[in-house]
């Protein structure tokens, strides 16, 4: 338990320190984009998962010291770590083509198969053998779609980051009912880096994810969730990103025309696009709420489904 404690510790203040040395660094260089939701719609530093990774990365370190099974600990963060250079690569450069995106995802998650034991899928009810499919089509599949409806639920200050963080805590949680404290040290360094990087990135947020964030936590989350064969729990846990992805895509497939984009009013409560696209948008289309009490609504909706996943499944 202190050696977990320990690689929690690490990122944490490991992130808290470079949180702002890099907040400079980016204003300085010009790596900021609009913060959309404010009056004056404000340049704000992106590409924030290096804050992250920093934790990450130091815990790592540390944890090579401590007598954890290094290779496993090492295979899952070099999935992660290959995610976050992807989501890089997005950022600065930006990819169009689908085709390739889902291809070099898949080519990325693959090494993911090396650490499926239990190639059997539980689906509560029945159990499926998949056998040599799960580590190798699978395991790579649901990773990718894990971190693509990480990417997606996002949009307001500390959205996709705090949403991410309570689904780690409730996955550690489970992982801890069904295997005790077996797996925490998967968890614990993007945890602790993850719970650093949440001081600067809440309303009113003084650093962005990015893409480099947002897929290395998502990358995190659906490498754990595989790991400690909870695919079903992840599943329900995730309940409300699938419905932000499925309302975006039925707005995108009935709505030749739509807006990206809301607006505020002049006592700073949201107005929503029309039509809306996502499920936050949704929530200021029926509720006359500011940016910070929307994300706290999000996070209430994910925290239920949370909790149900830790009662029934």
């Amino acid at each position: 338990m202190e050696k977990l404690i320990l690689l929690f510790l690490v990122a944490f203040f490991t992130s808290v320190f470079s949180a702002k040395f890099f907040i400079k660094k980016a204003k300085k260089k010009g790596f900021v984009a609009r913060d959309m939701y404010k009056e004056n719609k404000p340049f704000v530093p992106f590409m924030g998962g290096f804050i992250i990774l920093a934790g990450i990365f130091s815990s790592l370190i540390v944890s090579i010291f401590l007598k954890f099974n290094h290779s496993n600990l090492f295979i899952l963060y070099f999935v992660v770590f290959a995610f976050a250079l992807y989501g890089l690569a997005d950022d600065l450069f930006g990819f169009k083509k689908k085709s390739d995106k889902i291809l070099l995802l898949f080519f990325l998650a693959l090494p993911i198969a090396v650490l499926t034991i239990d190639t059997n899928l539980n689906l509560i009810f029945f159990n499926i053998e998949l056998g040599w499919m799960y580590g190798f089509l699978f395991a790579p599949i649901y990773i990718m779609v894990v971190v693509n409806m990480i990417n997606m639920h996002s949009g307001y200050n500390g959205l996709a980051g705090g949403l991410t963080l309570i689904l780690l805590i409730f996955a550690a949680i489970k992982s801890y009912m069904i295997n005790g404290f077996d797996y925490f040290y998967f968890i614990m360094p993007v945890i602790g880096a993850l719970t650093a990087f949440m001081y600067f990135n809440w309303y009113p947020s003084k650093v962005f994810l990015g893409n480099i964030g947002s897929f290395l936590i998502g990358s995190a989350l659906g490498g754990f969730l595989v790991l400690s064969n909870m695919e079903f729990f992840g599943a329900v846990i995730l309940i409300p990103h699938i419905s932000d992805f499925l309302l975006f895509s039925y707005t995108k497939i009935t709505r030749k025309k739509f807006v990206k984009f809301g607006g505020l009013r002049k006592d700073r409560t949201l107005i929503a696009p029309n039509p809306p696209l996502k499920l936050k948008a949704l929530i200021a289309h029926f509720l006359r709420v500011n940016e910070w009490q929307a994300v706290l609504i999000l996070y209430s909706i994910t925290i239920i489904f949370c909790i149900i996943g830790l009662i029934w499944f």
